[in-house]
């Protein structure tokens, strides 16, 4: 599970079981107590700057406020006690006011959440995600003017050369399968469930030289459209020779990029069935990639009930 996972699915129980089970901090999760819900007092000020700058300029990561962690007697940072935060609204206001001050550049992205005690609509704890960000180095600011990177358990200052080497970093591109559940079509006595699969790049940097392979799963119907994604045999990408192994294989010379903000088809999918039938349920392994960077794989699935009702474009895949 990843730090966005981990953010998305965090509940209240989630903290009470950190805290019994002396949960250590990592990589991506660090605990912080909070002095003063208002961000009054230097220290939690730092605390937010330093998290920001660290998390972004490393891996991503998120912060759980109102636990209290400490060095155990092996030397692990984990959490050992709850510290409940008074005013989560005022807190998580103040977060939201000082987020553009914390670090420079700004890092996009960051989402706060609370957690209320039962009985209590205002005191708890609350979650900071910070995603990795290809837009840095981000500086730690509100008094602190220092670079930091998440190593391990805690925040290290970064040193000269890896400053001058994120400053020389491209924008990455991120990239996920998307797909459009067309409406189905009467063709005499069947009915024509059509599925066009796109990569969408939601980074900041281009993908050159795209690549994007699918396997079906055993016992599901689809099967890739003749027809291409555009109706008339073509696709997005030329298909590739493939080895014998299921996989049908998509890619593109290095004169093709999927530039930032948008979606570039690919190629459809397609099953049949008896008129009047229930649509079909899709499931299928996917590979997507592009040059320097990382092949990323995923699963597709798409349920009958989603094909009823045709929900139309959405994405998926991962990160």
């Amino acid at each position: 599970m990843n730090s966005q996972q981990l953010f998305d699915s965090l509940s209240i129980d989630d903290i009470d079981r950190f805290v019994k089970e002396g949960r250590e901090e990592d990589l991506h999760l660090d605990f912080k107590t909070v002095s003063d819900p208002g961000l009054k007092k230097r220290d939690d000020r730092k605390n937010f700057a330093i998290a920001m700058s660290g998390f972004a300029n490393s891996d991503g990561g998120l912060i759980v406020w109102g636990v209290e962690a400490r060095v155990d007697s092996e030397g692990v940072d984990c959490a050992c006690g709850k510290s409940e935060i008074p005013d989560l609204s005022r807190f998580v206001s103040k977060l939201n006011e000082y987020g553009g001050s914390a670090v420079s550049p700004v890092v996009v992205g960051v989402e706060h959440k609370v957690f209320p005690l039962p009985g209590s609509d205002n005191k708890g704890f609350a979650a900071t995600f910070v995603p990795a960000s290809d837009s840095g180095p981000h500086m730690a600011k509100l008094g602190e003017d220092r670079y930091y990177r998440r190593s391990g358990a805690s925040f290290k200052c970064m040193e000269q050369f890896e400053i001058a080497d994120m400053f020389g970093r491209r924008p990455k591109p991120s990239l996920r399968l998307a797909y459009h559940a067309e409406r189905p079509r009467l063709l005499g006595t069947k009915e024509k469930y059509l599925v066009k699969l796109n990569i969408e790049n939601r980074g900041r940097g281009s993908a050159r030289a795209p690549y994007f392979a699918l396997h079906f799963h055993p016992n599901y119907p689809f099967g890739l459209y003749e027809y291409g994604v555009d109706g008339n045999g073509n696709h997005g990408l030329p298909r590739l020779v493939s080895a014998q192994d299921g996989w049908i294989r998509f890619g593109a010379s290095g004169d093709i990029f999927i530039h930032p903000g948008t979606v570039r088809p690919i190629t459809a999918v397609i099953a049949q069935t008896a008129a009047g039938q229930y649509p079909p349920s899709l499931a299928l392994d996917y590979e997507i990639c592009a040059e320097n960077y990382i092949l990323e794989r995923g699963i597709l699935e798409i349920s009958q009930a989603e094909m009823i009702n045709q929900t139309g474009f959405q994405g998926t895949g991962p990160g």
